[in-house]
């Protein structure tokens, strides 16, 4: 692939929103128009290269573009955003909405993102090897549908309403999560390794999506009702592929857990499946 460097600059007190960061943008161009790409401050517009040191090379299709972003950027928003194909590493932290609404390639963030990462995902690899904010995956306000596709890792710790209205695509937390953890889902599958906060699966309905829980949960809503304890070949299948594809080694011990099976959200005729870890 050809390798495209972004150093950044000193950064402005206000966030800088630069979906102009991904390789379906970038591919094809010169380096000096890449260069002189709108980028959003506030309400004045600015140019990529007020901010960002740029060099290397820029192939002619998006799927042959890497983009290095070299260091900390947790002002800039929106990077990766609608990207179908091509990869972006972020050696450092990075801002709200990376690899929002993405469809395809792949995002990798060395650090910790703030809220919103993945929103409205559609297809691709999103990893954060450090923390994630709060709507991790979710539909944004006043949308049906969140996350549709795809595959979001995140090494550390989540906040609020993860998964929010998921339909499909599959989330994956190493850390703990806090509330409202897949709520409103409809599908799709999500794993947390660490433990679960209050109200996991609120309004979920189901159609085949279940709620896997390795590190336990604070409490379970009432309205999800126990069905059974037992070892699900399904999942061993799942963390073979958490283990062998995405390197999450901790799936190994769980492949021959026993698990306790609830079924909910009764409050709204659901019938999704929060699978928790039977404690040894």
């Amino acid at each position: 692939m050809e390798e495209l460097r972004l150093t950044p600059k000193d950064a402005p007190t206000i966030p800088i929103e630069a979906e102009v960061i991904s390789p379906d943008i970038i591919a094809g161009k010169r380096l000096q128009d890449v260069k002189g790409l709108t980028v959003y401050v506030g309400n004045t517009t600015r140019t990529l290269g007020d901010f960002f040191d740029v060099e290397g090379d820029i192939a002619e299709k998006a799927t042959d573009q890497l983009i290095v972003v070299e260091g900390a950027i947790p002002h800039v928003k929106y990077i990766g955003a609608e990207m179908t194909a091509g990869r972006i590493v972020i050696k450092g932290d990075v801002g709200m909405h990376v690899g929002a609404q993405m469809s395809g390639g792949e995002i990798i963030v060395e650090g910790s993102a703030s809220d919103w990462v993945g929103a409205e995902m559609k297809g691709g690899l999103l990893r954060i090897k450090g923390n994630a904010g709060n709507q991790l995956g979710a539909a944004y306000r006043g949308s049906s549908d969140g996350m549709t596709g795809g595959c979001i890792v995140v090494g550390g710790d989540v906040g609020i309403e993860m998964g929010a209205f998921m339909r499909r695509g599959m989330l994956i937390v190493q850390g703990d999560v806090g509330p409202f953890a897949g709520v409103h889902m409809n599908g799709g599958e999500i794993f947390i390794f660490g433990r679960a906060a209050r109200r996991v699966g609120a309004e979920a309905k189901g159609n085949g999506g279940f709620i896997a829980c390795f590190g336990g949960v604070e409490a379970l809503l009432p309205t999800y009702i126990y069905d059974t304890t037992y070892r699900p070949t399904f999942m061993k299948l799942y963390l073979r592929q958490l283990r062998d594809e995405l390197g999450i080694e901790e799936a190994e011990k769980f492949l021959d857990a026993p698990f306790k099976r609830y079924r909910g959200d009764i409050a709204v005729g659901g019938n999704s499946e929060i699978l928790i870890v039977e404690e040894q």
